[in-house]
């Protein structure tokens, strides 16, 4: 019997099924919020035009692997961000009443009546962490006007897309990895669906950091013509709101490309890897400057090193009803403990209330999931040299778990998982044994480019 379930998807359907599920998230919404809202109403306008701007590209990831059935998880991948976006709304407002959305808001407000006369100045000294995302929300409300939950929705949107280029990433740096797998896991995760689906920094970084894993991938591939741009873009992007952050992709490329075996034969082939190898160490160093200042500005001492900073940063976080003793990384010997609380922390006997609760179930999935596919974690590690996408997404986990050790509030530190989340996931994705038939083989780049 013929498989019909590989192939090209079929875009009729694949609208069709687009719009049901756009009118799902408007009932969703209206649901949530006191029906006939100005705010709610917002969802039925740009949801489905966010459906409409979507589907043809994931239409076309679908063709480029291949794969009919990949189109119907990303279009639940996209609806399931948006429904996210508007429980992240509710629990936003109605839940907590403030949170970091609410300034954004009233700064978005605030600038769009200059933006929309053409006026883009700012009363900032500089654009750069908060400010920043005080000055897009300004930008996306001049082209859909001052409404909560369409900003919601749109940097809902922006993680959306920062995903699906993770996914993408993986698709060309791990071409021994189970794309399936790795994508249930990326789109669904609840905190992935969750946190970066609000006005604020974690859509933002989860957009542009997606796009510089892409462009890492790419790289890592022996694709610098693409690689690069794209790499630099994305970089600049997440430099924006967290330069550190940035500063730590920078530094895991550049380890990566070190285990990156050379690809050509020529003699001149260890002169190229060298001269690409000083670029990268120079954005690197750049942006690990950057990220000095950037602390320095927030206030937090950086002259008494690493270790001072880090302890710092845990006497700031230590607040609220979330607190708890942090694991700073000062030793070899605090590495498990400082891997365990970063990654898979709260634990369940650690939540203190429904929030905490479920992020805590979701933390010790993932911890039973890593105990339980320890050989994937294996095979993962011995395809390093052939797969050097892996070296990168294990050295940006490390020098994530380093960087964010310090943080001593479980409520921050689930919120900040994020970042690192989609590329942990990577080291647990590589079967041992070559992924099953059910995942097609990839068209070639010739046939569907890049």
């Amino acid at each position: 019997m013929t498989d019909t379930s590989h192939g090209q998807p079929n875009l009729g359907v694949a609208a069709v099924v687009g719009v049901v599920l756009v009118g799902l998230l408007a009932a969703t919404a209206l649901l949530l919020m006191e029906f006939g809202t100005t705010e709610a109403w917002t969802a039925m306008i740009i949801g489905p035009a966010l459906f409409v701007v979507t589907i043809p590209m994931l239409l076309r990831q679908a063709t480029r692997e291949n794969d009919r059935r990949l189109v119907w998880i990303l279009i639940a991948a996209l609806f399931m961000k948006l429904v996210g976006s508007a429980i992240r709304y509710y629990v936003t407002f109605e839940v907590y009443e403030r949170a970091d959305a609410t300034g954004y808001h009233d700064w978005g407000v605030e600038l769009y009546e200059g933006f929309r006369q053409g006026n883009f100045s700012h009363p900032f000294d500089q654009l750069v962490g908060t400010n920043f995302i005080r000055y897009f929300t300004g930008l996306v409300y001049a082209a859909i006007g001052p409404s909560r939950l369409g900003g919601f929705l749109i940097f809902s949107w922006l993680g959306f897309i920062g995903l699906f280029y993770f996914y993408r990433a993986f698709v060309t740096g791990v071409p021994e990895g189970h794309r399936r797998k790795y994508a249930v896991l990326l789109f669904f995760l609840p905190s992935l669906v969750f946190w970066p689906s609000s006005i604020g920094k974690e859509s933002w970084m989860m957009f542009s950091l997606g796009i510089s894993a892409f462009g890492v991938s790419k790289i890592l591939t022996g694709k610098l013509g693409w690689g690069l741009p794209i790499t630099g873009l994305g970089l600049w992007l997440a430099a924006l709101p967290r330069p550190h952050v940035a500063g730590l992709i920078a530094v895991a490329l550049a380890g990566a490309y070190v285990v990156r075996p050379s690809r050509g034969r020529s003699v001149l082939a260890p002169v190229g890897k060298g001269l690409a190898m000083a670029l990268l160490g120079a954005l690197a160093v750049v942006l690990v400057i950057r990220t000095d200042q950037f602390l320095k500005d927030a206030g937090i001492n950086t002259s008494a090193g690493v270790a001072g900073t880090l302890q710092d940063t845990a006497s700031r976080t230590q607040q609220g009803g979330s607190q708890f003793a942090p694991s700073i990384l000062q030793s070899p010997v605090r590495a498990p403990v400082a891997v365990v609380t970063v990654l898979f922390r709260p634990f369940v006997f650690e939540a203190h209330n429904a929030q905490a609760l479920v992020a805590a179930v979701e933390s010790s999935f993932l911890l039973l999931l890593a105990m339980v596919r320890f050989r994937w974690g294996f095979a993962a590690l011995a395809s390093i040299r052939r797969q050097p996408y892996v070296a990168f997404a294990l050295i940006y986990t490390g020098l994530f778990v380093v960087a964010f050790s310090s943080l001593a509030n479980f409520g921050l530190l689930a919120r900040e998982r994020v970042q690192v989340l989609p590329l942990f996931l990577v080291l647990i994705s590589v079967p041992p044994k070559p992924a099953p038939n059910d995942v097609p083989p990839l068209r070639t780049e010739a046939r569907v480019p890049a």
